[in-house]
């Protein structure tokens, strides 16, 4: 079953790296429900609840970086600007990065502006992101590792004090932003 996954991963990720997928024309416009009409959650709260189920850290700490993203590539949020990739372990606690940078970003899996994809351990967890109009920098966002080892064993009834704390904690303390200038490819 964990083959026809990892197969099934691959073929996404390589049909969607070539746009099979995409409608060039509705990428970039925000949809007509509420949710894609750029319409920020007022209680980001309730909305990492409702999408995920509970708010835990791990939720917490996709949304702070999805914040992060946007205020480092200058991007609106719910215009579906980004693609974002959150290289992960694919299994929870890891996979519930995504649902948090859903809500911090209002991007979707579904209009393919976040893409998982698989690492091996959780040292390797970070999650870039860039502009869909090639303008800026690409952004690596790495958590940093004693705080995911803090989280990553806390028992469930710790999920909301640790949410909690993710929400206060200054940023540097959970991740670092690494940018990185895209290369000029067009010869002169």
């Amino acid at each position: 079953m964990k083959k026809q996954i990892l197969i099934w991963l691959a073929t996404i990720a390589v049909l969607t790296s070539s746009n099979l997928f995409a409608h060039e024309d509705e990428i970039s416009a925000a949809g007509s429900n509420l949710w894609n009409q750029a319409q920020e959650p007022t209680n980001w709260w309730d909305a990492i609840k409702q999408v995920h189920g509970h708010v835990g850290p791990w939720n917490v700490l996709g949304w702070r970086m999805g914040k992060a993203a946007l205020r480092e590539l200058s991007a609106t949020w719910g215009q579906h600007q980004l693609d974002i990739i959150c290289h992960i372990p694919l299994q929870t606690p890891y996979s519930c990065i995504a649902d948090g940078l859903i809500i911090g970003t209002g991007n979707s899996m579904g209009r393919l502006d976040i893409h998982l994809s698989e690492v091996a351990t959780m040292n390797e967890i970070y999650v870039s992101a860039r502009r869909k109009d090639g303008t800026g920098p690409v952004l690596l966002l790495k958590p940093n590792l004693k705080y995911m080892e803090q989280i990553c064993d806390a028992p469930d009834s710790q999920n909301t004090p640790l949410a909690n704390e993710c929400a206060k904690l200054p940023e540097k303390e959970l991740f670092v932003i690494e940018k990185i200038q895209p290369s000029d490819n067009n010869p002169k």
